[in-house]
């Protein structure tokens, strides 16, 4: 094999992987994209949000769940959302399973997320479909 082909296949595999890599969600996307659901998520009495995420909440929820294609993403994600809701005093993890339905996001199955969950346990659904 001539160095030319093999330093080709080198960098179009270091291009995949980096490619693979980019298509997880990343964490500070994560914290901008569902910063807005964090009314709803704290079931805030004096809000609009104690019972239905807001506009915004869902606008966020249905652009984190883009980049959700793989399990390893779903994984991701809930890393992310465990990881910014460490810093947050008091919410409740029993509003996370119905926010990607309630956002018309079909792919996304969340469970209740605290300090506890094991985020790799996570069932992933498979392609991304929207409701609505």
């Amino acid at each position: 094999m001539s160095p030319f082909i093999g330093f080709s296949a080198i960098m179009l595999l270091l291009l995949s992987a980096s490619f693979l890599t980019m298509a997880t969600p990343s964490c500070p996307t994560v914290s901008d994209e569902l910063s807005p659901c964090l009314g709803y998520l704290k079931g805030q009495i004096n809000s609009s949000e104690l019972t239905e995420p807001s506009k915004e909440c869902c606008s966020g929820v249905q652009q984190v769940s883009k980049e959700v294609k793989s399990k390893d993403d779903l994984t991701a994600l809930c890393e992310c959302i465990k990881e910014d809701l460490s810093k947050v005093p008091s919410y409740d993890p029993n509003r996370i399973p119905p926010l990607p339905k309630k956002c018309g996001v079909a792919n996304i199955s969340l469970p209740p997320i605290d300090q506890n969950t094991d985020c790799s346990k996570i069932g992933f659904k498979g392609a991304v479909h929207t409701v609505g």
